[in-house]
């Protein structure tokens, strides 16, 4: 089973919701209070209804997996600036501001001389603040196309998963199909691996048969 290493980049949502409770004031007859109940009880039905969001619906992000076969320039101008890197076994991946993390080998890499030195992995420098300047960093060759994507988060791919789902689930719903799945010691205890039309599509997780939406995918082409 084949995998790949590189840095991954989480974000957190906290959602918070307030409610509010009225209660009856002094001075009021009894048809008085029952009818500001009764309005009550009635604007808060109209207000739960209104407020109340709708389930999200099940997808599958075919956005994401467009980016796949795509050149280093065209992901550049569809996912904005190139924020970090890493250096996954025999490539570089490049992450950026609107997107993931995608990967190129080392063969694919226009290098420069004055920044390789020898190094087959070679460092961007860094500025005065202590960023990674990317103004100067090797990329690929702008004619050769990414070759992998991985993202830190499985809903990103899986839309609208919410909760962890069986395999089986993941197979009906998003209409892919499992091929197998094993121990790994790199992202979780396991990694389960999935075929899509021409592409393969692995999992890492921590329960052998459930995928969490905080699971690590990593997509490449068969």
């Amino acid at each position: 089973m084949k995998t790949r290493l590189i840095s991954a980049i989480l974000a957190c949502i906290m959602i918070v919701s307030l409610t509010a409770c009225a209660n009856e004031g002094p001075g009021k007859t009894p048809d008085e209070s029952t009818k500001d109940t009764t309005e009550a009880q009635t604007t808060e039905n109209v207000t739960t209804e209104e407020t109340t969001e709708p389930a999200a619906e099940l997808a599958f992000n075919e956005d994401l997996l467009s980016d796949l076969g795509m050149t280093y320039p065209n992901i550049a101008n569809k996912r904005g600036e190139l924020i970090d890197f890493g250096m996954p076994s025999g490539g570089v991946a490049y992450i950026f501001e609107n997107g993931f993390g995608y990967i190129w080998g080392t063969d694919d890499i226009d290098w420069d001389p004055e920044l390789k030195n020898g190094d087959p992995y070679p460092v961007p420098p860094k500025d005065e603040n202590g960023n990674y300047d990317f103004s100067n960093f090797s990329l690929p060759n702008p004619q050769v196309e990414c070759s992998a994507i991985i993202t830190s988060s499985a809903d990103n791919l899986f839309l609208g998963l919410t909760d962890s789902l069986h395999i089986s689930d993941i197979e009906e719903i998003y209409g892919i199909s499992h091929i197998e799945t094993g121990e790994s010691g790199e992202f979780g205890n396991f990694c389960s691996v999935f075929s899509y039309e021409d592409k393969t599509i692995a999992v890492f997780t921590t329960e052998k048969e459930w995928i969490t939406p905080n699971a690590i995918v990593t997509i490449e082409m068969k």
